[in-house]
């Protein structure tokens, strides 16, 4: 009988699922980090390990991960599996494409938005993206400029910051002083997932009706509806409707991000029929559909 095993691997943690012929899971793993641009090979190699430690030997492997930009990238995640499990059939895809076969039947378009943000969709068998980029040349909406635009907000109106704000900062930085946290941001191994978890305290100060709060969230998911809309302008041309899918970590936090692109993404498609979801099985879920997948291809 064979073993379907599905990867997830992200900037921020890596998740493993295996099922059986039947579709009962019979493993589930969670380690660090496994970013094929920013995670440390070493680092990669023992988190993808430790996410697959006491699975069965598995027959048909699908890893999507984070970073996969070029074919090297993929040869190279796929050389990651292999060194695991040896007799299996590899593949490796981009995180994204693990989002999109998780999400429900029928999706035209899925919107991820967690550290980072993309945009992306399967076009005759072939998964299609907008967006993306990184957090230095993109990630529109993504939680890290929402965490940035948080943080920035605080270093210049500290006396003016609410105490979800200060007590983020404090776990996060252990200090509310400029230099401190300045300091601590840049010595850290990845400060963009640090920024990205301020998302979760900006929304609080949204649902207070903060104005500056409001103007991030509603500039960013202006951005990011842009990037959905010349997606669609470029992908379904004729397209009367769409089904839309929300997935990634941002959508999770707070109403006040899923409302907010709902709104953008009307405005900027009104002649469209739209409906938004958000996602309700895990990334790695569609890893392991696309591990399926492999087994009816020759």
């Amino acid at each position: 009988m064979p073993i379907y095993l599905g990867l997830d691997c992200g900037g921020s943690s890596s998740r493993a699922m295996a099922l059986d012929q039947s579709g009962q899971v019979i493993h589930q793993g969670q380690a660090g980090s496994a970013n094929l641009v920013s995670t440390p090979e070493r680092r990669l190699r023992s988190n993808l390990m430790q996410a697959t430690r006491e699975c069965p030997e598995a027959d048909f492997i699908c890893g999507c991960f984070a970073g996969l930009m070029t074919e090297h990238d993929r040869h190279r995640a796929e050389s990651y599996l292999s060194a695991i499990y040896p007799l299996a059939r590899v593949h490796a895809e981009p995180d994204y494409a693990a989002a999109y076969s998780a999400s429900e039947d029928g999706t035209d378009v899925c919107v991820i938005a967690g550290t980072g943000s993309l945009v992306c969709s399967r076009i005759n068998g072939r998964m299609v993206k907008s967006g993306g980029r990184g957090f230095i040349l993109g990630d529109e909406g993504s939680a890290f400029h929402i965490g940035r635009g948080a943080l920035l907000h605080y270093l210049k109106s500290p006396r003016e910051a609410s105490d979800a704000m200060k007590e983020y900062l404090l776990k996060h930085f252990d200090s509310l002083e400029e230099g401190a946290i300045i300091s601590r941001l840049y010595q850290m191994p990845s400060p963009q997932s640090t920024l990205a978890k301020l998302a979760k305290a900006l929304s609080q100060d949204a649902k207070d009706g903060r104005p500056y709060a409001l103007e991030i969230i509603g500039s960013q998911m202006d951005s990011l509806g842009t990037v959905v809309m010349r997606h669609a302008e470029r992908n379904f041309p004729t397209a009367k409707g769409l089904k839309i899918t929300l997935a990634g970590g941002l959508w999770q936090n707070a109403p006040h991000y899923r409302d907010a692109i709902t709104r953008r993404l009307e405005e900027k498609l009104p002649k469209m029929n739209l409906e938004v979801h958000r996602i309700v099985k895990p990334p790695v879920y569609g890893a392991v559909m696309l591990a399926k997948e492999m087994a009816y291809v020759n």
